[in-house]
C-alpha cells in the first residue's frame, strides 16, 4: 500500500491551530453578515491596492451574571493557547475588560488574514450588572437563564442569540442606563467590533491618519469616544 501525504504536525500548543481559525474566521463571517456597514469597511480596505489584511483585536461583550461574563468566552481561547494579556476597569460604565494575547506560532512572511496571518488578540468585556439599577438588573436576569453562557463561543460563531430576544420596552429601559447593556442583551455574544493591524498594511493604508481622511472622504462619521473609530 502506497504512504499516504499527511500535513506535518504542527508546533501549535492546546489543540488544532487550523480548528481555532477557523471558529475566528466563522465569527468574523457571522460579524459581516449582521453589520452591512462593517462588511463596507472591510471590503474597502481589502480592495486598497490589493490589500492583504490582519487583525489586532476582536472585541466582545458579555454579562457579570454566573455562567455568562468574561469566563464564557475566555476559557475557549485559554484552551487553545491565549494568556491573560491585561485587564481595565471603567468604572463609570461599570465595565470590567479582559484582554488575551495570542499563542506564539510561525507566521509567514505573507500571511494575512486569519488563514495564516497573526492571531488577533482577545477583548472580552463584561458590565458589573450588581452594579446597575435594581430595574436594570431585573431586565438583564430575567433573560439570563442558569449556566446558558456554556454555549458562549457556539452563539458566538453562528450569531444567534443564547436566551429569548428581548422586547422592545425591556430594550428601551435598559438603553437608558447602559447602552453596552442593551446592545448585549440584543446581540449576545456575536463580535462586537474589530480592529485592523494598520501596521501589517502597506502603501498609504499604513498610516493611521491616511486610514482616518480615507474613510472620513467616503462620508463616514468617526466615534470619538476613546479616540477616533469607526461608527
Amino acid at each position: 500500500m502506497g504512504s499516504l501525504d499527511l500535513p506535518q504536525a504542527s508546533s501549535f500548543k492546546g489543540g488544532s491551530e487550523t480548528f481555532l481559525r477557523d471558529v475566528l474566521e466563522n465569527i468574523l463571517k457571522t460579524y459581516l453578515r449582521k453589520n452591512p456597514m462593517a462588511k463596507t469597511v472591510w471590503e474597502l480596505v481589502q480592495s486598497m491596492d490589493n490589500e492583504k489584511v490582519s487583525y489586532d483585536h476582536f472585541f466582545f461583550r458579555t454579562f457579570k451574571v454566573e455562567g455568562y461574563g468574561i469566563d464564557s468566552l475566555s476559557s475557549f481561547f485559554m484552551d487553545y493557547g491565549y494568556k491573560v494579556g491585561g485587564r481595565l476597569d471603567f468604572p463609570k460604565k461599570n465595565i470590567h475588560v479582559l484582554w488575551l494575547s495570542p499563542p506564539e506560532i510561525h507566521v509567514p512572511g505573507d500571511g494575512h488574514g486569519l488563514g495564516n496571518g497573526p492571531l488577533p488578540r482577545i477583548v472580552i468585556a463584561e458590565l458589573l450588572v450588581d452594579e446597575l439599577s435594581p430595574d436594570s438588573q431585573e431586565i438583564i436576569k430575567k433573560y439570563l437563564k442558569p449556566e446558558g453562557g456554556k454555549q458562549a463561543i457556539l452563539s458566538s460563531t453562528l450569531g444567534s442569540l443564547i436566551w429569548e430576544k428581548p422586547t422592545s420596552a425591556d430594550f428601551n429601559q435598559l438603553a437608558k442606563e447602559s447602552e453596552y447593556g442593551a446592545w448585549a442583551l440584543f446581540h449576545g455574544y456575536t463580535l462586537n467590533h474589530l480592529a485592523f493591524a494598520v501596521h501589517r498594511l502597506k502603501h498609504r493604508f499604513s498610516d493611521i491618519k491616511c486610514v482616518k481622511e480615507y474613510f472620513k472622504e467616503k462620508g463616514f462619521k468617526l466615534n470619538k469616544d476613546g479616540g477616533d473609530v469607526l461608527k
